[in-house]
């Protein structure tokens, strides 16, 4: 079967190459007026095909402007996901006995609606879940970007089925990957679009049905695209969308009994605290998860230094570091850390802290309240056991009076055994620590419990070969001056990692990702 090609989809980038970047704002600026006439409706579960009323509901509102109402949600109960399991389960078998072109068409039939609405979806995200206006539109990019690559890596592999001839006389084979049945999606915030896409469409390309929960804070992106896959043809009850917290809805779809596998991205310790679910209930189908990082960036002598100050600035502050890919600890050789660090504080200076729909903005509002009180509570540390170099306030004044803002902050001075440079904090917050040589940088680097992300600037080719050979992260970046650790493109750079950043050691947007929703079976007869 041929293939279809597979392009990124780089929307502001091509605005670029267009010379024509006005434009982009203005199509933006327009959605975004667009979107917020729309704020504020009741939205309801969609189950089995059916919208669902919910006997409680939960107002989400923007971060940049906590008066701002995005609208009132239907809040999940077991009960709510036991329908959506039930839903899913009775149409499984239908589901996975359609055939690859009708599968892939349904999925590209999405994409394109969604490369239709794309200034829509970025403004969605921006009010929703506070990214700028460039980065939500990378968020939009992505998730198409997943629906192309899944569907051409699934027609690719003519749906992972293969006819092994006649191992003996009289006998024909087949071997071939078949779903596990039902899978639970539970997505973050930080990605609302991009892995709520992402996870979704691999499980049910691959002939899984799905119940999907999307974050909290972030259900009005997921359900948009929920109903734009919806449309595009998939069997009713084959998606199921239930909103709400964790315990009441989240949690019970991980501990439901005919739940076959989830595909999680968020904390350690919830990720961790699924697999122990499913091995206390001997469920034996998979727990597909990314897991954070605390990502380490080397800079060494032989570096461009101002390239490393970009690199490291972009990697730590987009997005107000609230990605798990996000710079969060530096180690710069002793002959230039005064240096690197005199220029990233200048650097970090100069950016924008704003709404996330104003042009300008660099350094966006943070996403809760619990992200706030967080951002408080590790300046105040950092002040006292090392030193803030800059940063280190929640911004009040003004238009930030009703939104949760915070300062880009760069810190020296604390061990690197301190907790600051250990936990992942998922926030604007980064520290510089020296190191004497590239072998104490890696031996440093590599001390971690995570493993996802890592970077390294040097114009030295040995000490990157060495680098590359030492370093313990799934996703290794050098002299990458666009973001250190950040911004990885489908196909290209597929997401994940090593250590407990993940579970399965294969990553979200990778050749050999779609493959672990499903579990292998030969078919042997005698003819």
């Amino acid at each position: 079967m041929q293939a279809k090609e597979f392009e990124n989809e780089l929307t502001y980038h091509s605005y670029e190459a267009d010379r024509d970047v006005e434009a982009f704002h203005e199509a933006y600026e327009d959605a975004v007026e667009a979107v917020r006439a729309e704020l504020g409706a009741t939205h309801d579960h969609y189950i089995d095909g059916e919208r669902v009323a919910a006997a409680e509901h939960f107002e989400v509102t923007s971060p940049g402007d906590q008066t701002r109402t995005i609208g009132e949600f239907a809040a999940g109960t077991p009960d709510d996901i036991d329908d959506a399991v039930h839903a899913a389960t009775a149409v499984s078998d239908e589901w996975e006995a359609l055939g690859v072109d009708e599968r892939v068409e349904i999925f590209r039939d999405a994409a394109a609606e969604m490369r239709e609405r794309k200034f829509e979806l970025a403004a969605t995200i921006s009010l929703e879940n506070g990214k700028n206006r460039t980065e939500a539109m990378a968020d939009v990019d992505e998730a198409i970007d997943f629906l192309e690559f899944y569907s051409r890596e699934f027609e690719r592999a003519d749906g992972y089925d293969f006819d092994t001839g006649e191992p003996t006389p009289g006998e024909h084979t087949r071997n071939l990957l078949r779903p596990y049945g039902v899978f639970g999606v539970i997505a973050p915030f930080n990605f609302p679009m991009a892995i709520f896409v992402g996870m979704t469409a691999g499980a049910l390309i691959t002939g899984n049905a799905v119940v999907a929960k999307p974050a909290e804070s972030t259900p009005l992106i997921a359900e948009k695209c929920m109903e734009i896959m919806q449309d595009a043809g998939l069997p009713d009850g084959v998606l199921n969308f239930v909103t709400g917290d964790g315990p009441n809805a989240g949690q019970p779809l991980v501990e439901h009994e005919d739940v076959d596998g989830v595909v999680f991205t968020g904390s350690r310790k919830v990720g961790e605290s699924i697999q122990r679910t499913f091995f206390e209930q001997d469920k034996q189908g998979p727990v597909i998860a990314e897991l954070g990082g605390k990502n380490p960036v080397i800079v060494s002598d032989a570096a461009d230094v101002d390239a490393a100050v970009e690199g490291v600035m972009k990697g730590a502050f987009s997005f107000s570091g609230q990605k798990c890919s996000a710079t969060s600890r530096v180690y710069v050789h002793e002959d230039v850390e005064a240096e690197f660090t005199e220029k990233l504080v200048e650097r970090t200076e100069e950016l924008t802290v704003g709404h996330a729909t104003d042009r300008e903005t660099f350094v966006s509002p943070v996403i809760s309240d619990a992200a706030l009180e967080r951002y408080e509570s590790i300046t105040e540390r950092a002040a006292s056991d090392g030193t803030v170099l800059t940063g280190g306030a929640v911004r009040t004044e003004g238009d930030f009076a009703d939104g949760r803002f915070v300062e880009p902050t760069v810190v020296t001075d604390v061990p690197h055994e301190h907790d600051l440079a250990r936990d992942e904090h998922f926030l604007p917050f980064v520290t510089i620590h020296p190191i004497a040589d590239l072998e104490e940088g890696i031996r440093k680097s590599n001390d971690s419990e995570y493993g996802l992300c890592a970077g390294i600037f040097s114009e030295d080719d040995a000490e990157v070969e060495r680098w590359f050979d030492e370093i313990e992260s799934g996703m290794c970046y050098a002299n990458r001056s666009q973001s250190a650790t950040t911004g990885a493109l489908v196909q290209a750079q597929p997401f994940g990692g090593w250590k407990h950043s993940g579970t399965t050691g294969k990553f979200a947007g990778g050749y050999w990702y779609l493959q672990q929703f499903m579990r292998e079976q030969t078919q042997t007869r005698v003819e």
